[in-house]
């Protein structure tokens, strides 16, 4: 070959390559004529789908794209526009938050002056705040919530003050988010007061305090739901912890601790203080229900049983404490509700000190006696809640 001839098919290589950049380019532009229209289409998820997108009418052919699909995409409502989600907006979606609670107070006046069928002047007051937290994602939720309420009475004639509601309360709950009645599900609660409690009228011997008992329960069971009315959670191994953060209580062996005692060593006594927490492993079963009829009335109750069936007393294995709240609301406005409360505890851990005639003798001793407490009361409630 002549180095003319070289010369010629160099230069016709380089006018080719010239050629296909200038198509390349060409491509990719786009002229001042065309007219684009978009083509609706529904891509299926978890593939790799070409998508022809683009049409360029008489002038170019856009590509042909390839998009790797790890998202979902949806045709609108009027089958135009097609959409697509990125997984970080699904996440987004699937998670959801809501805090909602309520703030009550309720108040009760009785003046009595020269009253034949006697009484005493008095005036009380109450007041709750109850908040509830709700976490839901696809595989599980948790939910937070807390009961707490603090009331006081006054008497006139000689101005001393009763207490008579101390709660505090708080718990949460994780669910296995499988949409179905039966679940797994956790539970956590810590149950205690804020103050100081008397057996009145004695207001100088305190029987109970803030800690003292403290109640921390650890459930691990299935919850079987009934329609969001009512539930029934049973955990077969659920620690029950009691602490009692009053050394003198602890020492009396108050609500079930291991109570102080001397030990007698070579003739040598040695006070052991009392401990101030006790363990307990049993059964734990937990139902709720709550049902709104109508705007105007609803009712709820949650009874809560549990049994230690690792006591050292054998013979104490088969009590079961027991703790039943029940509350009727009737709404009067927005604001102002009617409430009825009654609550139910048992526990042989906690004793009184009561007075029994045996063959003719007054026996004064300690044993666990059911609590009753009741109220009635017209409150004015706020409500809140997030979107």
């Amino acid at each position: 070959m002549s180095t003319y001839q070289g010369v010629i098919v160099r230069f016709r290589c380089i006018t080719v390559i010239l050629f296909l950049f200038a198509l390349l380019f060409s491509l990719n532009g786009k002229a001042q004529d065309s007219v684009v229209l978009n083509v609706p289409y529904t891509i299926k998820t978890d593939t790799i789908t070409r998508i022809d997108t683009t049409y360029i009418i008489d002038t170019i052919i856009k590509p042909v794209q390839y998009i790797k699909i790890d998202t979902v995409f949806f045709q609108s409502d009027h089958d135009t526009v097609t959409k697509a989600k990125t997984k970080k907006e699904l996440q987004k979606e699937a998670i959801s938050h809501k805090f909602e609670g309520n703030i009550g107070l309720t108040l009760n006046q009785l003046a009595i002056t020269h009253w034949a069928a006697g009484g005493e002047s008095n005036s009380s007051g109450k007041a709750n705040f109850n908040f509830k937290y709700t976490y839901n994602r696809r595989l599980f939720n948790y939910v937070i919530s807390g009961v707490f309420g603090y009331g006081l009475s006054t008497y006139a004639r000689d101005k001393r003050v009763e207490k008579t509601e101390d709660r505090c309360e708080i718990s949460t709950t994780m669910s296995h988010n499988n949409k179905k009645n039966l679940t797994f599900t956790s539970i956590g609660a810590l149950k205690t007061q804020f103050a100081k409690g008397y057996t009145y009228p004695n207001d100088s011997v305190p029987i109970s305090g803030f800690f003292a008992p403290a109640y921390l329960t650890i459930s691990v069971g299935y919850t079987y739901n009934f329609k969001d009315i009512a539930s029934i959670f049973i955990s077969p191994v659920a620690g029950k912890l009691t602490f009692v953060n009053d050394q003198k209580l602890a020492d009396e062996g108050a609500y079930g601790v291991e109570a102080g005692y001397w030990n007698i060593v070579e003739g040598d006594s040695i006070w052991i203080p009392g401990k101030k927490f006790l363990s307990e492993i049993g059964i734990n079963v937990l139902i709720k229900y709550k049902q709104d009829f109508g705007e105007k009335f609803s009712i709820f109750s949650n009874l809560n049983l549990y049994n230690n069936y690792m006591d050292h007393n054998k013979s104490n294995r088969w009590n079961i404490d027991v703790d039943w709240e029940t509350g009727i609301r009737f709404l009067i406005s927005k604001q102002i509700s009617t409430v009825i409360n009654i609550h139910l505890i048992y526990d042989d851990n906690i004793k009184f000190t009561v007075t029994e005639i045996e063959n003719g003798v007054e026996i004064t001793k300690q044993r666990p006696i059911l609590q009753f407490k009741e109220s009635l009361g017209i409150s004015f409630l706020y409500k809140f809640a997030t979107k």
